[in-house]
């Protein structure tokens, strides 16, 4: 939530660079040719394969998690002397 000035401030700058931003992309988007149908398979493949690898991850770190090999290490050992 939004308290005082300066956030409004920043908050209004942000959405003018995203505003701006979106622009830009949309108008570089259009004056460039149409992608050929190999292209357009092509990034839909890299695209699954990023979003699987991506959530293959995300399980492993909370698997890891659940089953506790992210706790630091410990021991039953006696100090030395």
């Amino acid at each position: 939530m939004v308290r005082n000035k300066s956030q409004w401030v920043l908050a209004a700058v942000l959405a003018a660079l995203l505003v701006a931003a979106s622009w830009f992309c949309l108008s570089v988007w259009r004056s460039t040719p149409a992608m050929p149908t190999y292209g357009n398979v092509i990034l839909a493949v890299a695209a699954i394969l990023v979003l699987v690898s991506g959530c293959g991850l995300i399980a492993l770190m909370f698997y890891s998690q659940r089953k506790g090999y992210d706790d630091p290490a410990r021991s039953d050992r006696t100090a030395r002397d």
